[in-house]
């Protein structure tokens, strides 16, 4: 397991305790805060190695549909979580745990997707 992939683990797992807070405690702030540093930690792990972090980078020498796949639904992730943030400023405290919950299986398939796409499909 590269670090990487071990960061983009960590990313999800800061997400899902801030989530766990947020169900426990109605979408606090503090709870928001951790799900916003999973998130913007998943956002810098994806974006740092396009900038040139070599680190970071992943090392593939190629790509398939699984892979852009994972990347696309990577955007949707974010997308997702802002999309809970705004609902969570209107007040409608029911349809963000919804969303939350949404954006959890979201990166959750993203992830998965993305490891099949690096080790299970061949690249081209």
């Amino acid at each position: 397991m590269t670090a990487n992939e071990i960061l983009y683990i960590s990313a999800y797992c800061i997400f899902l305790a801030g989530a766990s807070k947020s169900f426990r405690e109605n979408g606090s702030r503090a709870a928001l805060r951790v799900m916003g540093s999973g998130v913007i930690l998943d956002f810098l792990l994806s974006m740092l190695p396009v900038l040139g972090v070599k680190f970071l980078s992943t090392g593939l020498k190629g790509t398939n549909a699984v892979l852009i796949f994972a990347i696309v639904f990577g955007f949707v992730v974010w997308l997702l979580f802002l999309a809970a943030l705004i609902i969570r400023k209107k007040g409608n405290m029911p349809l963000f745990h919804l969303a939350i919950t949404l954006v959890e299986i979201t990166w959750f398939i993203d992830f998965v997707a993305f490891l099949y796409g690096m080790y299970k499909f061949p690249l081209t």
